[in-house]
């Protein structure tokens, strides 16, 4: 019992004796240099994690950027919708309005050269010939008073807005649409081959073209 107890007393003094202070300084250095450790190590990890994010919001962009179709074109509904369209594109016209006939749209590039009760002339821009030069332009005109109110036998039929149309082109592959427009008039459009143009963007122009009371019967 007396060796417990010298053990016991012993082992007090020793937990109340100051340490040395090159043992002090010793832990105190043990304990910033483990501390460093740890904060190396965070970084690290904050650093390879931040990397795996950035490399998973860049495959999820890549994945849903990519289109299904593999057209290359990514529309907004997520699917190609190639146009109809083959020729000159059709544009709003905004423009002062001629005598005879009123539109609604003109192919781009295009502007109202002339008019007169009888026909208005539409032109690539630059385009200084005149007027009543219709080769190479898109023309509007009613038929002629030698020609009866019917559409042409063969060609290709056509609706325009709800109404018959007539398509033929010549020998030159220019186009020539005979139809009735909404209000009962015999109307012919004159679109030149470079325009490009299918019947169905002749009729969408033709759909656009209003005969005002002004416009007159040709005598050709």
């Amino acid at each position: 019992m007396t060796d417990i107890n010298e053990l016991l007393r012993e082992t007090a003094r020793s937990a109340e004796a100051t340490p040395p202070p090159d043992v002090v300084e010793a832990d105190v250095l043990r304990g910033r240099a483990g501390l460093l450790r740890r904060r190396r190590r965070r970084a690290v990890w904050s650093s390879v994690a931040g990397t795996v994010v950035v490399a998973a919001m860049v495959a999820v962009t890549v994945v849903v950027g990519q289109p299904e179709n593999g057209s290359g074109v990514a529309t907004p509904d997520g699917a190609s919708s190639p146009s109809e369209a083959t020729g000159v594109r059709l544009v709003t016209y905004t423009g002062e309005q001629l005598d005879g006939f009123v539109v609604d749209r003109v192919p781009e590039g295009w502007f109202l050269q002339g008019s007169t009760p009888y026909a208005l002339t539409i032109a690539p821009d630059g385009d200084t010939t005149h007027p009543a030069a219709f080769t190479g332009k898109l023309v509007v005109m009613l038929y002629s008073q030698h020609m009866s109110e019917q559409l042409p036998d063969g060609g290709e039929p056509i609706e325009i807005g709800g109404t018959d149309g007539v398509v033929t082109r010549d020998g030159s592959g220019d186009a020539h649409l005979y139809y009735i427009d909404g209000e009962g008039h015999y109307a012919e459009v004159q679109a030149p081959s470079a325009l490009g143009w299918t019947n169905q963007e002749l009729a969408s122009f033709a759909d656009g073209v209003t005969v005002t009371v002004n416009a007159q019967q040709g005598l050709g």
